[in-house]
């Protein structure tokens, strides 16, 4: 295996690959409205000069008035200068002020926020809390918003971040959705390792029901308006909210009918969470970038759904320029990695990337607007994307190695029991980093997908183990064991620690197969 890490250096040719990239022309075989909407951005702003951002889609966020302009100018103002307009908004949380203290029906709301073992609620701004998605909340989100967006004449609709905190579950309203769901009284998560399960069990499946109704309604009441509408899901990465001990439904959404497509929420904040890799915890931009745009694209291939990569030329917490620029050129040079990927949403929020006051370097508390070299490189590169075709290019490195993964990963992230400590997420990274940082650009295989064969294409190595998640069907083991029988090269499995030494044997172990050469032992060395 070749030790030296060839992805890395792209980082820094990334602006002049996509500056070439610029003068090609998109594949004849796109279709005409995805080539309208193929560069995408979110605003809760109306338009102003400062914010035009030249993409073809202007994705207006929240259906609330403001003192002086109403949800349908807002909308206005984009297309009265050319934008196509989308509508997006939170299914977990957002301004819903009216339901939670009871001006949409009469009664307060506020006690279907997510609680954790301590009684507090999880809020995610001043009365607004992160919610228990239940049948009255849905009927709220599709008679007070999905109608009057469809009504104001919009067709595309993304309902974003459907999260689940895996610390809450210990509130009232969840009770009640215990009952319902399995017919037995609620088990605190806490107690037992089944409990746990169990609990985000159920998270996961109150935002996959939430979702599948509201877009079912969407689409419904959009057919009798004579309207085709479509429906998105924003959401982070599948390796992010495992690491962030989040749940949400994630790859299993691929396969609803009503579910057209998702925006891949990847950006310098998620990928920066530190990680483990040969024993040493630290921030690995790049590097976990691309194993999340992975893991997202794999979501959505088999079914043939769109995917906006998303990055973002800041992020939510207050750091420096030099800080953003850095790791918005990692993140961006990921999402490149995928050529078979060519629609992009190009930033969220450009009113606080471009009036923002932000530190000028990390030893300096003097704020000013972005600098002028960096909102120009960044616009050439959101320019380029206007124009980057799909490729049936690939990444160069030893190819068809996959590393399965399933939606149960964040089942097991909180509350931690005996003997099932996963320190950020560290089977998952044990498995896929030691093949990134040598230059294999390692893909990851969703098991809920392992039914569709478009699944298993190009994949020759599957590396799994079940430390860290459960398959949530037993159909997916028939699958898998088809699989190995008729295509598999190596089937590895079973991954034990892996100590840090300068050279190690057998950290990973592997299964007889099919086809030769048989019991193969892995070695890994720096």
């Amino acid at each position: 295996m070749n030790t030296k890490p060839k992805m890395l250096w792209v980082i820094p040719i990334a602006v002049g690959f996509i500056m070439a990239c610029a003068a090609t022309n998109t594949e004849s075989s796109q279709r005409k409205e995805d080539v309208k909407e193929k560069t995408v951005f979110q605003t809760s702003g109306q338009w102003k000069p400062v914010t035009d951002v030249r993409s073809d889609v202007a994705i207006v966020y929240g259906t609330d008035d403001r003192k002086d302009m109403t949800f349908e100018q807002r909308v206005q103002s984009w297309r009265d200068r050319g934008y196509t307009t989308h509508y997006m908004t939170g299914i977990a949380w957002g301004n819903y002020q009216d339901y939670f203290t009871g001006q949409w029906d009469g009664k307060w709301h506020l006690d279907e926020g997510q609680v954790t073992q301590k009684g507090d609620t999880l809020w995610h701004g001043r009365m607004v809390p992160y919610l228990v998605p239940s049948d009255n909340f849905i009927k709220y989100m599709k008679e007070k918003h999905i109608k009057r967006v469809i009504d104001a004449g919009i067709d595309a609709i993304y309902l974003e971040e459907p999260e689940f905190w895996a610390r809450a579950g210990y509130s009232e309203a969840f009770k009640r959705e215990w009952k319902k769901y399995y017919g037995f009284d609620w088990r605190p998560q806490h107690e037992s390792p089944e409990n746990t399960y169990l609990a985000n069990k159920l998270k996961y499946h109150l935002y996959y029901r939430a979702l599948d109704e509201c877009f079912t309604f969407a689409k419904e009441y959009g057919k009798s308006k004579g309207m085709d509408v479509r429906c998105y899901v924003p959401t982070h990465s599948l390796v992010n909210y495992s690491q962030w001990q989040i749940v949400s439904p994630e790859a299993s959404l691929a396969s609803l009918p009503c579910v057209d497509g998702y925006i891949a929420q990847v950006w310098t904040g998620t990928s920066r969470e530190p990680n483990f890799y040969n024993g040493v915890e630290k921030e690995r931009v790049f590097e976990t970038a691309f194993l999340e745009y992975g893991s997202m694209e794999s979501m959505t291939a088999p079914t043939g759904r769109k995917m906006f990569f998303l990055t973002d030329p800041i992020e939510d917490w207050p750091r420096d320029w030099v800080d953003y620029k850095k790791n918005y050129q990692a993140t961006f040079t990921a999402q490149l990695l995928y050529p078979n990927n060519a629609d992009f949403e190009v930033m969220p929020w450009p009113d606080r990337i471009y009036e923002g006051l932000y530190r000028t370097s990390a030893d300096s508390d003097h704020r000013e607007r972005i600098p002028r070299h960096y909102s120009t490189q960044m616009q050439v590169m959101i320019n380029t994307l206007n124009q980057m075709p799909l490729s049936g290019n690939k990444v160069t490195g030893s190819e068809g190695i996959s590393v399965l993964m399933s939606n149960s990963l964040m089942f097991q992230r909180f509350p931690v029991h005996k003997g099932y400590d996963d320190p950020q997420l560290a089977n998952f990274y044990g498995q896929a980093l030691p093949f990134l940082k040598r230059g294999v650009p390692v893909k990851t295989l969703h098991i809920e997908n392992v039914g569709y064969p478009e699944t298993w294409k190009d994949t020759k190595v599957l590396v799994m183990t079940y430390s860290n998640m459960k398959p949530l069907e037993p159909a997916a083991h028939n699958h898998i064991a088809e699989w190995v029988k008729r295509e598999a090269y190596w089937f590895i499995a079973d991954v034990i620690t892996i100590r840090s030494r300068p050279y190690r044997n057998g950290g990973i172990q592997a299964v007889t197969h099919t086809k030769p050469p048989h019991n193969i032992c892995l070695n890994y060395w720096e």
